[in-house]
């Protein structure tokens, strides 16, 4: 039987910390029409002192009251049965795409200067549409991220055709800067649904390295190892890193990041500074790319949902 929220005469007072923290988890994921289930809210809310079974126990209260819906064991904040199907059909097609993700991770990692190889986006989710990128976040040697990462989008142009679908290598840092340096909601969620796919020891790094995320996700721990391997250690490879291991690395490095950059702030002249920094950060070791300022987009709707949802019930959520 379908349970689906309705206005509801619930007061503030009588909304705990716990309902409150539940619900805000329910209205970040809403922002991607992604429902979740109790064991998922519980690994996903703010607050660590929750149990599996509290949140249950919430749950069914919040349900009861009409602020949430739920059916099949799903939770959800707006009335709507199509979200139920579509996650249904998006977590089969991530089952269906993650081979394809975890070989060409391998695939990745033997380029020069690559460490390690993390699927971040709606595949580390367990989501995918038909026509969903595969996202890959890809870890450096310091001081060669602008040639590992020229190499690898030279390839994706000449035998890819540009195509992105299962090559979007849109996010690099080096091993000496794990740490990401915008810090919210939306970034901790990245950080720590992310899946290591090339050499595990350096994702726990990765993840240790990002201990800020607790704060946001208290009770999710480690993702399980894939079939991972480790540092891919090919003649090839070692031939052409002890080449570049040098002064000529060193300039060839800093001339594709500075090419690189001129050519983004030419291409995205409709970004101010800030924008720009968030969205194309560029330095020795980082280069992001997300143009389409994903990160500003979900902050703001989120900020939407959660008003709307208070004016709705009549309930101030905690932050």
């Amino acid at each position: 039987m379908l349970r689906v929220p309705k206005r509801s005469n619930i007061s503030i007072a009588t909304l705990s910390e716990p309902q409150s923290a539940l619900v805000r988890t329910l209205l970040y994921f809403d922002i991607f029409s992604y429902p979740l289930t109790a064991e998922e809210l519980y690994r996903s809310v703010s607050l660590p002192e929750l149990d599996l079974e509290k949140v249950q126990s919430c749950l069914k209260g919040m349900v009861a009251d009409g602020l949430i819906g739920e059916e099949e064991g799903f939770y959800f904040i707006r009335d709507d049965q199509e979200k139920i199907r579509r996650r249904k059909s998006g977590n089969e097609e991530a089952a269906k795409r993650i081979p394809k993700a975890l070989k060409v991770s391998r695939f990745i990692g033997k380029f020069p200067y690559v460490r390690g190889v993390m699927l971040s986006g709606s595949l580390s989710k367990n989501y995918m549409e038909k026509d969903s990128d595969i996202d890959y976040f890809i870890v450096t040697k310091p001081g060669r991220l602008w040639i590992s990462r020229t190499l690898l989008i030279l390839y994706k142009k000449i035998f890819l055709f540009n195509s992105h679908r299962n090559f979007c290598v849109n996010y690099f840092v080096d091993s000496d800067h794990l740490e990401i340096e915008d810090k919210n909601q939306f970034t901790a969620t990245e950080v720590t649904f992310i899946l290591p796919s090339y050499n595990y020891d350096l994702y726990q790094n990765f993840r240790a390295a990002n201990g800020w995320t607790q704060q946001f996700y208290p009770n999710y721990g480690l993702r399980d190892e894939y079939p991972c391997p480790g540092i891919n250690r090919s003649w090839i490879r070692r031939s052409i890193e002890w080449t570049l291991n040098s002064r000529l690395g060193e300039r060839l490095d800093t001339w594709c990041m500075k090419r690189t950059l001129k050519r983004w702030q030419h291409k995205f002249s409709d970004l101010d500074q800030e924008q720009f920094e968030i969205a194309l950060r560029s330095r020795k070791y980082v280069s992001k790319h997300h143009p389409r300022r994903f990160q500003e987009v979900v902050t703001n709707k989120l900020a939407e949902k959660k008003s709307i949802f208070e004016t709705q019930f009549g309930i101030k959520l905690s932050s």
